[in-house]
């Protein structure tokens, strides 16, 4: 029997300012309300998700999913439209999706700005006993 792993949120936060980070960010992803919301430093970006579809960790189809996002970017003087790109990934060839590590790569872009972009690359760890915690 196949043991279905939704992912339906994803949340993400850097500790305080320090040694390995330059800024405070937190990011939510909920892929069932198709929202990105990011916060750091003055910025603020709120997205949506495209297309809205569930995302099964269980299944090797999930690897490689690419969403674009469309929203708004907001750094305290202007407000501008902003565009990217989510992309769901495996680190690893396909065994067991017990013990994949997946990984979410994020790329914004300020829609009239060609100088502000955001990228992460953040992991989301092995799955373990319990997978809906992750």
């Amino acid at each position: 029997m196949i043991r279905h792993i939704p992912l339906k949120r994803f949340e993400y936060c850097t500790a305080e300012q320090g040694a390995w980070a330059k800024y405070r960010v937190t990011l939510d992803i909920d892929f069932e309300g198709r929202n990105l919301a990011l916060q750091g430093e003055g910025i603020k970006v709120k997205t949506t998700i495209y297309p809205g579809v569930g995302v099964d960790l269980s299944d090797k189809t999930s690897d490689g999913l690419v969403f674009s996002l469309e929203g708004v970017l907001e750094d305290g003087k202007t407000i501008n439209a902003c565009s990217g790109l989510l992309v769901l990934y495996c680190s690893q060839e396909w065994k067991d999706s017990n013990a994949m590590d997946w990984h979410l790569a994020i790329y914004l872009y300020d829609d009239y700005d060609d100088e502000r972009e955001i990228k992460l690359n953040l992991t989301m760890w092995p799955l373990a006993g319990n997978p809906e915690l992750n």
